[in-house]
């Protein structure tokens, strides 16, 4: 259709109604609706043509790549839902297996948001390593009284959990109820050699000036095995041993497979030492947390190891023959999760690791690396003195200290306040009593005078009457004497 100089239009359909016009007049007509068509046509393109030019102008100034974003459009994985950020963690700290460094980040979460720990209630980052846990061992343990006498009542609970314990789920669950659990293993033959050198073990089985101490040590560990004291759980199995496995049932295949099947059902997820970035991005999701949460700098460098031949590693493994079946058997559960994670897990991972770079180089900044000669590693002092930075290199040992610390001001808090409550309570009830006192002793004037309080009472009031009465008695009297 087209219209010229507000003339009648020309449908296809009105040819033959138009037959009687001039032909030139037609075909001048026509002529004018096409190049005005076109025009339109030209115009309608130039605008479409210099929006898309927009953006690639847009992001040519300004140094980004168009055909990344493009990219990075098309692969934006889909929305989750919603989700809370979980508050209730049990970490069961397995030893020599990065539990320091899931065990701080955890602690740093938890602190910087005031939740509540339990804690050793001695004055150790660690609880009693020699048998199961029991709810008794937590610092500020309190538990009511049933009303038949004994145990029975509620306990106080507590949102976190993450201090060395040994696995008792019963316990724990009394302490922290409705947790996620979460624990870490390592390959056993590097976890085995960690904790020799950590534990000291070459020293207390006298044979730290051999060449190779753990060479040595497996010529009779049996003999050796009896001389350690201190750590001396951790030598075989240790693993699972701090997993709830009693060392009498090391050597028997069905326990130890057992034991396993349990703990696959209990622990909603376990850390791969060897693959820590990626057990973290996996934690990362299970708790609904950001990406700032799960940032960590390595604060211990070992500086001393073994060598360990590859019969030796074999040896150590068949030592550790149960430790070796818990690792291989979460090792593959890892991987299984990252697979179900999707595609976009490698992208997380990615960014990840790119801020680990990013906040390390900022934090170091002017630190020192301190030899710790006890326990042959070394230790990193920052030289960024940031908050932000302070509580990414703390140690569980000092953050058990501060939450302690927080406990008790908050406890001696507590008592000050239920102490003025108790003491105002107490004067409102003395008062009471005063006032009901007052109101019985006044209930009670009418009553015959054997209580000596109101007899005491009535006398004095009757004296004054009395008193006065005679005052106007001889005022008169006086008066009439003296007039001359």
């Amino acid at each position: 259709m087209c219209t010229i100089n507000n003339e009648t239009t020309i449908m296809p359909s009105d040819r033959e109604s138009h037959h009687s016009s001039p032909t030139s007049t037609l075909f001048t007509r026509q002529v004018s609706c096409s190049i005005a068509a076109m025009f339109s046509l030209v115009f309608t393109l130039s605008i479409y043509l210099s929006m898309k030019q927009m953006p690639l102008v847009f992001y040519q100034t300004h140094n980004i790549s168009f055909e990344n974003v493009q990219l990075a459009r098309t692969l934006e994985p889909p929305r989750e839902p919603l989700c809370s950020p979980a508050q209730r963690i049990v970490f069961l700290k397995t030893h020599k297996t990065a539990g320091t460094s899931i065990g701080t980040i955890l602690q740093r979460y938890g602190y910087t948001r005031n939740l509540s720990f339990a804690i050793p209630a001695k004055n150790t980052p660690v609880f009693d390593c020699c048998r199961y846990f029991k709810r008794s061992d937590v610092f500020m343990y309190k538990e009511q009284k049933s009303e038949l006498g004994g145990d029975g009542g509620e306990t106080n609970t507590f949102d976190m959990l993450t201090n060395h314990a040994v696995y008792l789920r019963p316990e724990m669950d009394a302490i922290v109820p409705d947790a996620l659990y979460i624990t870490s293993v390592r390959d056993p033959v590097d976890q085995f050699e960690s904790a020799f050198v950590y534990f000291d073990i070459a020293n207390q089985a006298e044979i730290a000036k051999v060449k190779n101490p753990i060479a040595t040590f497996f010529t009779n560990p049996q003999h050796y095995k009896q001389k350690i004291s201190y750590g001396g759980r951790q030598v075989q199995n240790g693993q699972l041993y701090d997993l709830g496995l009693s060392t009498e049932h090391f050597l028997d295949p069905f326990y130890v497979k057992y034991k396993i099947r349990q703990l696959d059902n209990e622990f909603d997820l376990v850390f791969v030492k060897e693959y820590f970035d990626e057990s973290l991005i996996l934690m990362k999701k299970l708790f609904c947390w950001g990406i700032d949460d799960i940032l960590y700098i390595p604060k211990r460098i070992a500086n001393f190891r073994f060598n360990i031949s590859e019969n030796l590693r074999e040896t150590i493994r068949k030592w550790n023959h149960a430790d070796v079946l818990l690792y291989e058997h979460f090792n593959r559960t890892l991987w299984r999760k990252i697979e179900e994670y999707g595609a976009e897990f490698w992208q997380e991972l990615d960014a990840f690791r790119r801020r680990i770079v990013d906040v390390t180089s900022l934090c170091e900044a002017g630190s020192q690396i301190i030899k710790d000669n006890v326990h042959h590693m070394n230790i990193i002092r920052l030289g960024n003195k940031t908050n932000f930075c302070r509580n990414l290199l703390r140690m569980d040992g000092e953050y058990t200290a501060l939450i302690r610390k927080r406990m008790q001001v908050k406890e001696w808090k507590n008592t000050q306040r239920n102490t003025s409550i108790s003491d105002l309570n107490s004067k409102q009830q003395t008062e009471k009593g005063n006032l009901n006192s007052t109101k019985s002793k006044l209930s009670t004037n009418n009553s015959p005078i054997s209580d000596t309080m109101n007899g005491k009472r009535i006398t004095r009031v009757r004296k004054k009457i009395f008193k006065k009465i005679v005052k106007k008695i001889k005022k008169p009297v006086t008066k009439a004497v003296r007039k001359p």
